[in-house]
């Protein structure tokens, strides 16, 4: 994977890629060869073939990405968890990431401007889901998703994609669940307004992308001045 990547990542930039989970044989033993050791081991403990590709591929492809920012090999890469278990670069704690996959695609967000969360679904059709919207929205929320029904699918995954992505930039994952959050969405921009109904004073900019018509994307950062690049598509 050379000379794909740009090894240099600005303070006030976010940069974004898009990997296959169906790739070339040669990239896919690319991100295989990329894998630690311990990480080679784990893959037999994956019972189901497509569940042991999409973990070589996202882990892989994110080992490469971070090969490039940090000049080291790429399975003596230092990944380590915060208390909560979000993932960190060990060799160097300034170089922030997250991960996110759906579908037949893992996306990956790096930044040198504190914290950083991504989160993208495919759009599709859901048996359940007026009890998922009933279980992780508030009133509000539900009333806007509701609203137009041929826009219901939409605006579901794209609030999931929302509030995945701040709970994942705060490092609380499903720790903290979705109905503890309420959003509101005005003149074309997601801000939260409370957690667990206590108003929220922390600052997040919410940045829809997308990866292809099917798909709902949402990244979430700190600084507002933040620059996100265009994103790359890596098969």
């Amino acid at each position: 994977m050379q000379n794909i990547f740009s090894m240099i990542l600005p303070k006030g930039e976010i940069h974004l890629y898009c990997v296959s989970l169906n790739p070339s044989n040669v990239f896919f033993e690319k991100c295989k060869s990329a894998l630690s050791e311990k990480e080679q081991e784990r893959i037999s403990y994956f019972k189901f073939p497509s569940v042991q590709k999409n973990f070589i591929m996202s882990q892989g492809a994110l080992r490469l990405l971070l090969s490039d920012y940090l000049n080291i090999d790429a399975p003596k890469i230092n990944i380590g968890k915060h208390s909560k278990g979000k993932p960190f670069a060990m060799d160097d704690t300034e170089l922030c990431f997250n991960i996110s996959n759906s579908g037949a695609n893992v996306v990956f967000a790096f930044s040198r401007a504190g914290e950083v969360g991504i989160d993208i679904e495919k759009i599709r059709t859901l048996p359940d889901l007026d009890q998922l919207i009933e279980k992780n929205f508030s009133e509000k929320e539900k009333k806007f998703i509701s609203k137009n029904p041929t826009e219901k699918e939409k605006r579901f995954f794209k609030f999931w994609t929302v509030k995945e992505a701040y709970l994942k930039a705060i490092g609380e994952g499903m720790r903290l669940s979705p109905d503890n959050l309420e959003f509101t969405f005005e003149n074309n921009k997601y801000e939260l307004d409370a957690i667990k109904g206590v108003f929220e004073q922390e600052d997040w900019s919410f940045t829809d992308f997308s990866i292809a018509a099917d798909y709902a994307g949402t990244i979430v950062y700190k600084d507002k001045q933040t620059k996100i690049s265009e994103i790359k598509f890596i098969n």
